[in-house]
């Protein structure tokens, strides 16, 4: 764990903000022989960084088979709905056990029952708001309890836009923040270090095309779904810097307009520029996902053509 900078500043952030600001002093010019240093160390990083390409090379010629993952514990939070009813059957195939987050106790509880009739997994559903700290931590209790350590970490639960009438209420600014957010916080606060432990898990965090490039009208989604880009890419580079490259994974996904809520969806689909979009199942998007889970993709776009859009134009 990184040290606070302020041994004083471990309690409520709010009281730290009343405190007086305390401005850092002028940092002193470097000097030449500081200059000459920072030249040799980006000629010596030119060096080191020859072994990264040739395997980033190898790799493209040669790629790794992928790895298996059967009997694995997965958890997909949002897993009775959506994108997530597409990873758990996904999963199941594979042989992974899952585990389903969610408030739908009805759709969770049936795609559990149809998973044990259909695979050879163990398969679970948890009642869970997961924006809501306490009751991920208790998740966690249980997860481990009745399953074992979580292996695959699917943060996938969100509030889609245009679900209800006054999207920027006070209240449904801070619900849609909640969940598609913070949420993600409490579960790798939850679940990462065990990853740690055992040398081996995988973080998929769900954002959105919304979250690559502005699409107009959904500030709000927009916005959660930037913060889970940054959130990841961080997550990724935390993991290198502990030094478990490699042994833990992480994924960002980018999906574009996915078949899942008709009140959502149907209202986007009308609007400029939505219209003439291809629209992909959540069975196709779910079985993109897991494949890149199986062969470690750090990023994935759904569908593959709004990847190359994507960086052809604002890359």
């Amino acid at each position: 764990m990184i040290p606070s900078a302020d041994p004083d500043s471990r309690g409520s952030l709010y009281e730290f903000q009343l405190k007086p600001y305390n401005p850092m002093p002028p940092v002193p010019p470097k000097s030449l022989w500081h200059q000459f240093k920072r030249i040799v160390y980006f000629v010596e990083f030119l060096f080191k960084s020859i072994p990264l390409w040739l395997r980033v090379f190898s790799n493209w010629l040669l790629p790794k088979p992928p790895k298996i993952i059967t009997n694995w514990n997965a958890l997909v939070t949002g897993g009775a709905n959506g994108i997530g009813s597409g990873v758990v059957r996904e999963l199941a195939k594979y042989g992974c056990n899952v585990i389903i987050a969610d408030l739908d106790e009805v759709n969770g509880e049936r795609i559990v029952q149809e998973l044990k009739k259909k695979h050879l997994i163990k398969a679970g559903f948890y009642r869970v708001d997961v924006s809501e700290y306490d009751a991920v931590v208790q998740l966690g209790r249980k997860i481990e309890h009745d399953f074992g350590p979580v292996d695959i970490l699917v943060n996938n639960a969100g509030a889609l836009p245009f679900s209800v009438p006054d999207e920027y209420s006070p209240a449904n600014l801070q619900r849609m923040m909640d969940v598609n957010v913070l949420s993600h916080f409490w579960t790798v606060k939850t679940f990462l270090p065990g990853m740690y432990e055992r040398r081996r898990g995988h973080v998929v965090g769900l954002s959105s095309r919304s979250g690559y490039v502005p699409t107009g009208y959904m500030r709000n989604y927009a916005t959660s779904k930037y913060a889970v880009r940054g959130f990841m890419e961080e997550l990724h580079d935390e993991i290198f810097q502990a030094g478990y490259e490699g042994e833990v994974v992480t994924t960002s996904v980018f999906p574009a307009v996915i078949g899942t809520r008709k009140e959502s969806i149907g209202t986007l689909l009308t609007l400029p520029g939505y219209s003439e979009m291809e629209v992909t199942t959540v069975e196709e998007c779910g079985r993109q996902i897991v494949n890149a889970i199986r062969h470690n993709k750090r990023k994935l776009f759904v569908p593959d053509v709004f990847q190359t859009w994507q960086l052809a134009l604002f890359e």
